[in-house]
C-alpha cells in the first residue's frame, strides 16, 4: 500500500512539473495606468578578447576605426550591470552585434544575452551589415591579421533562437525579419534590412513590405501597438552622410509604415545620436525614426524607451558610467578609471582625424587651420552626443566657426552648417503622444 502511494505521489509530482513547463505562459497585458521600460543597445560591435592580442598590428587596427574595439566586452558588462539594477522589461539590439561577424564573437555575444535574459528581461535581436557571411571576420595572432569563420543566415537564427526567433508569431520568408508579441497590446516588428555581404546598405523588397502589412493587420485585430526595430535608418539623419545608412527604398517603407499606423522606429547603424520624423501629407500622422548611437562610439550611451498605453512613448539616452563601474569592480586599467578623459581623446584622435585631413587641404593659414580644427572637434563631440542648433550657440561664437562660415563651398563647411540647421536641438529625449 505504501509503495502504491509513493508511486502515485511521484506521478502527481511529475504531472505538476510537466504542467508548469509545458503550459504556454499567458502573454501579459500593459494596463492603461501601467508602463513598460525598454533598453535599446545599438551597434555594440563585440570583439572577443580571444580574437585579439597586445601587438603592434592590433593596436594599428584599433586606430583605424571610430569605435573603441578594445573595450566592447567591457561596455556590455556595464550595460548588464545596469539591467540588473534597473530591470528593464525588454532589451533590443538593432544589429551589428559583433565586429565583422566571426563565429567566436557571436558565441560570446550570445552568452551576454543569456545573462541579460536571466534578469527576467525579454531580449530580441536583428542582424546588421557586419553580422552575417562577413568575409572580413578576423583575429589577431603573432602580430598578424588572420581570417576566421563567419556565420550563415541559418546559423544566426540558431545562435539567437532564444532571443526572438523561437518566440516569433510570424516570420518573413524573404529575410530574417520576424514579429513577436511580448505583450498583448505591444508587439515588436524586428526587421532584417541587410543586403548580401559586402553591401553595407539596407533594403526591404515588395514581398517584405506586404508581409509588414499582414503583421499590422494582425496587430490591429488585437488593438496592439507595433514598434519597429531595425538596423538601417528609415530617414536621413544627415544631409551629407546618408548613402548606405538610410534604406535604399525608404520612401516605399515610409509609406507602408504610415499605412500601418506605426509611430516609432528604433534604428542604429549611423553611430550618431539622432531623431528624425516624417509627417504624412495624406493622414497627418507622424512617424519617428530614433537612431541610437553606437555603444563603443563617443558618447558611449544607449537608449531607454518607456511605453504607456495612455501617455505614449518617452525616449531618452543613458550614458555608460564606465568610471563608476570600473571603480566598484576594482578594475586597474587607468583608461577605464579615467574614461571620460580617455574617451574624448580617443574620439579626437580617431574619428576627428578625417576632418583634420580635410582641414589641411583648405587654403588658409596654419593658425586658422588650428582654430577650425578646435571648433570642429568640439562641435563633433556635441553632434555625436545628439546636440544641434541652439545647443551649439557658444561654438558659433568661436573664431574657428567664423573662419568656416567664410570659406567657399567645401565638405567642412557643409558638415558644420548641417549641425545648426537640424530638425531637433536635443536628440537625447523625446515624448511621442499615442496616436500623435
Amino acid at each position: 500500500m505504501k509503495k502504491t502511494l509513493l508511486i502515485l505521489g511521484v506521478l502527481v509530482f511529475i504531472f505538476l512539473i510537466a504542467t508548469i513547463y509545458l503550459t504556454p505562459q499567458e502573454v501579459p497585458m500593459i494596463n492603461i495606468d501601467e508602463s513598460i521600460k525598454m533598453y535599446i543597445v545599438a551597434d555594440p560591435h563585440l570583439m572577443s578578447e580571444k580574437m585579439t592580442e597586445d601587438s603592434e598590428t592590433f593596436n594599428n587596427y584599433l586606430n583605424t576605426v571610430d569605435r573603441m574595439m578594445k573595450f566592447t566586452g567591457f561596455f556590455l558588462d556595464v550595460v548588464e550591470d545596469d539591467v540588473r539594477k534597473n530591470r528593464p522589461d525588454i532589451v533590443v539590439y538593432p544589429g551589428d552585434l559583433t565586429n565583422n561577424g566571426s563565429m567566436v564573437n557571436h558565441r560570446e555575444f550570445e552568452k551576454h544575452l543569456k545573462r541579460i535574459k536571466s534578469t527576467g528581461a525579454k531580449v530580441y535581436v536583428v542582424p546588421g551589415n557586419h553580422d552575417i557571411n562577413n568575409k572580413k571576420a578576423l583575429y589577431f595572432k603573432d602580430d598578424k591579421i588572420h581570417n576566421t569563420e563567419s556565420i550563415t543566415r541559418d546559423e544566426f537564427t540558431k545562435i539567437y533562437g532564444n532571443y526572438g526567433y523561437d518566440d516569433a508569431i510570424l516570420k518573413d520568408a524573404n529575410t530574417l525579419s520576424y514579429l513577436v508579441k511580448p505583450y498583448q497590446n505591444l508587439w515588436l516588428l524586428m526587421l532584417d534590412t541587410t543586403k548580401e555581404y559586402p553591401e553595407p546598405g539596407g533594403y526591404l523588397n515588395r514581398d517584405t513590405l506586404n508581409w509588414i502589412v499582414t503583421c499590422s493587420d494582425m496587430a490591429k485585430e488585437e488593438n496592439a501597438e507595433i514598434i519597429v526595430v531595425m538596423h538601417h535608418n528609415l530617414l536621413d539623419h544627415s544631409e551629407i552622410i546618408w548613402e548606405d545608412y538610410t534604406l535604399d527604398n525608404n520612401t516605399s517603407v515610409i509609406n507602408t509604415l504610415h499605412e500601418c499606423d506605426i509611430q516609432v522606429v528604433l534604428s542604429g547603424h549611423i553611430h550618431i545620436q539622432d531623431i528624425k520624423s516624417h509627417t504624412s501629407v495624406t493622414t497627418g500622422s507622424t512617424l519617428y525614426d530614433i537612431a541610437t548611437s553606437s555603444l563603443p562610439v563617443f558618447a558611449h550611451q544607449y537608449g531607454q524607451l518607456i511605453y504607456s498605453p495612455s501617455r505614449g512613448y518617452d525616449y531618452e539616452t543613458i550614458k555608460l558610467n564606465v568610471e563608476e563601474y570600473a571603480l566598484e569592480n576594482k578594475i586597474e586599467d587607468e583608461n577605464l578609471l579615467s574614461f571620460n578623459e580617455y574617451s574624448e581623446k580617443f574620439f579626437i584622435d580617431n574619428l576627428c582625424r578625417k576632418h583634420k585631413e580635410s582641414i589641411e587641404l583648405l587654403d588658409i593659414s596654419e593658425e586658422q587651420k588650428e582654430e577650425v580644427f578646435k571648433t570642429v572637434t568640439e562641435m563633433n563631440k556635441k553632434y555625436f552626443s545628439g546636440y544641434r542648433n541652439e545647443a551649439l550657440n557658444k561654438l558659433i561664437e568661436t573664431e574657428g566657426y567664423k573662419i568656416v562660415e567664410g570659406l567657399g563651398e567645401c565638405f567642412i563647411q557643409e558638415y558644420i552648417m548641417g549641425m545648426i540647421k537640424d530638425q531637433n536641438a536635443d536628440n537625447n529625449k523625446i515624448h511621442i503622444p499615442i496616436n500623435n
